[in-house]
């Protein structure tokens, strides 16, 4: 049985044949979360690579902190070096950039210089990503495939915005093509997290800017200077840019579902009541991609095929979880690793790393690839001595 192709019957999604879906596209999600985001699916990505994944992938889809990976890796794509389907550089080209950029504390800073006036925090993070990780790399220098998509909210519209290589999109009111825009303006409007993070202004005057085709607002004041926020205030798990399109997805998720907490309510149940808005949205995706597996349409194939786990996902859920894998409280301390930008250690590193790891070895191997062998060890990673 094919596991790598979904159904091309109509179903959910799927409702005309020009829709643009693709039964054995393969799409890869990457959510939000700070640091720990980026070193999670890091190590996802190396377990990937290992089991002869990457080449599979046709899209890419980040937000956050999970666009600050993918930015590392499309950034290096093209300097892979694949023999046998397997990058054999991927530690030296993805690997310990991902590891150096998380090595240094931007928050503070970013938060700091949002309350000075006519200071952007947004922009300002983008000039930080652009100093220290991204060097000038613009989106139209990211390979044609897999296409990769950062994912933020645009706050002018309450849509989701997409980077990609050759357009800037919101459904609602934008659409750009041949843009100028750089890597870092993309990761940092997708990591720009309110308040302290944002928002990120987005200079299109010397773009040309169309509103899209069944655009909900025609206004050329919103084809100027966009203001954006974090891609996870619409779609935490960037899922929106894939499962229309994939037949194949594979979802990442670096966080867990919000824990109970009893008491009544009081001035610091305010921050927990606007993250439960968060959390509601990840918690429906989450069941509609579920759904997605399970729903059998008329040619007797699943809606969509694939795989999603979590930092807090029980690793016995997984049939094959028979390789390596970190005890259960190294996988507690990844999950509870804070989602700032704010410099981790080399063991928080390493933690978050190898949990990604493991989770996608479980999960990839259980759900796409169950004749695979399993890990011997942790992934070797490239810490200086």
């Amino acid at each position: 049985m094919d596991l790598w192709t979904a159904s091309a019957a109509e179903g959910f999604f799927q409702r005309k044949p020009d829709d643009g879906y693709d039964p054995k596209a393969v799409g890869l999600c990457l959510s939000g979360g700070g640091y720990r985001a980026t070193l999670f699916h890091a190590g996802a990505i190396i377990r990937l690579n290992e089991l002869k994944v990457l080449p599979r992938l046709s899209r890419i889809s980040s937000v956050s902190g999970g666009s600050i990976c993918a930015g590392i890796l499309g950034m290096g794509w093209k300097t892979l070096t694949f023999v046998d389907d397997v990058a054999t550089n991927l530690r030296e080209v993805f690997v310990r950039p991902c590891i150096k950029a998380t090595s240094r504390t931007l928050d503070i800073q970013v938060g700091i210089a949002g309350y000075l006036p006519f200071v952007s925090a947004g922009n300002y993070l983008s000039s930080l990503y652009d100093d220290h990780i991204f060097d000038g790399f613009r989106l139209r220098d990211l390979p044609a495939a897999p296409r990769f998509v950062f994912n933020a909210t645009n706050l002018q519209t309450s849509g989701l915005i997409r980077f990609s290589r050759d357009t800037i999109a919101d459904w609602k009111a934008i659409m750009c093509r041949d843009h100028k825009v750089s890597l870092a303006d993309a990761v940092a409007a997708s990591s720009a997290f309110p308040p302290v993070l944002a928002p990120l202004r987005l200079d299109l005057l010397e773009e040309k800017v169309e509103a899209p085709e069944g655009a909900v607002f025609d206004d050329p004041a919103l084809r100027i200077r966009p203001v954006l926020v974090d891609g996870g205030v619409y779609d935490n798990l960037g899922l929106e840019t894939v499962w229309k399109r994939c037949g194949v997805i594979i979802g990442s998720y670096a966080g867990f579902n919000m824990r109970s907490k009893p008491g009544n309510f009081d001035f610091g149940h305010l921050y927990p009541m606007v993250m439960s808005m968060t959390a509601a949205g990840v918690d429906w995706r989450e069941r509609i991609l579920v759904d997605l597996f399970q729903h059998i349409l008329a040619d007797g194939l699943p809606e969509r095929r694939g795989v999603y786990w979590t930092a807090d996902t029980a690793m016995e859920k997984f049939a094959k979880h028979d390789g390596w894998k970190p005890s259960k409280a190294a996988l507690d301390r990844a999950r509870d690793t804070p989602t700032r930008l704010q410099a981790l250690d080399r063991d928080q590193q390493r933690t978050v790393i190898e949990a990604g790891y493991a989770f996608a070895d479980a999960g990839v191997r259980t759900r796409l690839l169950p004749d695979a062998p399993p890990p011997d060890g942790p992934p070797d990673l490239p810490f200086d001595d």
